[in-house]
């Protein structure tokens, strides 16, 4: 039996992508495997008991059926009222016994049991004594990173995180790599990592799919009314496009972004008539204005979804960005494509060398 926390340095680098998709390459090479998340943050009631959202999918997915509050034994603080200032000695002494007591539970008869850590690491959960490094330590973990590429070229937090951790450490993923970037990854950032002493196991490509939103999705995140085209809520939609220019410009600037929502003022019908034109895939029109009749009707002609919200242009694409941004694998075809690319590009076998396999 052999345990691996899958870990960051910084949120949203990738966790779940992997653990998700690595479970299930895991499982098709015959292997039995375990999963929880000791440190929920998205709290999602399942059959009366909480765990985490995300872990929740995960659970899903690989099979396995164990009840929400094992699956993630602790839930990070949402307010000082959660944090529980009156028992948190007490607490924090419970926290600790309950993931060991979950993974125990988890952990039986398997072969491998992934551990999904939260936002960052080591420092998420020190506030009921349960950081990354202490659940590693614990539960006899060994500790693999995926780093979300950014262009940094020090990594310094992973430099000394390895000596901290040592032997526990096995070494690193680097996700969502731009294509332009990815010959300098291999040719120059690998080499120097692995000379540094840590394991390079994959290098991920940017994958626009797997940033993707439904527009019915789109259009809950931003508590908005579908004004037409609700039989085409079901496109995809990559990123967001803001309509502030002359229509001529405009349309240039639509050119290359197929799978680009909109953003436009509800009173400006001419830009919203060229995004038509260009079959984006959802036309969000802001200020809570009603679309003209003839807007309505192209829309609807055309498969184009109009979503009708209160905020003005800036703030729905600030709201655009945080959607996008927090943005999981929930949809089937992500979570195919997720696998795929995780197939691809990792090296499962080395990391299953080094746990003993």
């Amino acid at each position: 039996m052999a345990g691996l926390y899958i870990a960051s340095t910084a949120p949203r680098a990738g966790k779940s992508l992997l653990a998700l998709s690595l479970g299930v390459l895991l499982q098709r090479s015959g292997l039995s495997v375990g999963y929880m998340k000791p440190l929920g943050q998205r709290p999602q009631t399942h059959e009366e008991l909480q765990g985490d959202a995300d872990a929740l999918v995960i659970q899903e997915v690989l099979g396995q059926s164990v009840p929400a509050d094992v699956l993630t034994p602790v839930m990070l603080p949402r307010n000082l009222h959660g944090l529980g200032l009156a028992e948190r000695e007490q607490e924090n002494d419970r926290a600790l016994a309950r993931i060991r007591s979950a993974y125990r539970q988890i952990s039986q008869a398997k072969d491998i049991t992934l551990v999904s850590g939260t936002a960052s690491f080591p420092a998420a959960g020190r506030f009921a004594r349960v950081d990354g490094m202490r659940l590693a330590r614990e539960l006899d973990l060994k500790v693999l990173f995926v780093e979300r590429y950014t262009g940094q070229v020090t990594f310094d937090e992973l430099l000394i995180l390895k000596d901290l951790l040592g032997q526990v450490q096995i070494g690193l993923v680097l996700n969502d790599v731009p294509e332009k970037e990815m010959r300098g990854v291999h040719t120059l950032l690998r080499p120097w990592l692995e000379g540094q002493g840590i394991t390079v196991h994959g290098v991920f490509n940017h994958d626009p799919g797997l940033a993707a939103m439904r527009v019915s999705d789109l259009a809950y995140g931003l508590d908005g009314r579908i004004a037409a085209g609700n039989d085409q809520a079901g496109r995809m939609v990559t990123g967001f496009l803001l309509g502030t220019m002359q229509v001529d410009n405009f349309m240039l600037h639509l050119r290359g972004h197929a799978h680009c929502a909109v953003i436009v003022d509800g009173d400006r019908a001419d830009l919203q008539l060229a995004a038509l034109n260009a079959k984006t895939p959802c036309i969000i029109l802001a200020g809570n204005i009603i679309p003209s009749e003839l807007v309505q009707a192209k829309a609807e002609a055309a498969g184009v979804t109009l979503i009708m919200v209160r905020e003005d242009t800036y703030s729905v694409a600030r709201s655009m960005s945080r959607i996008l941004r927090s943005k999981k694998l929930r949809d089937l075809d992500q979570i195919r494509l997720a696998v795929a690319l995780v197939e691809q590009n990792l090296n499962t076998e080395s990391i299953l060398r080094t746990l003993g396999y």
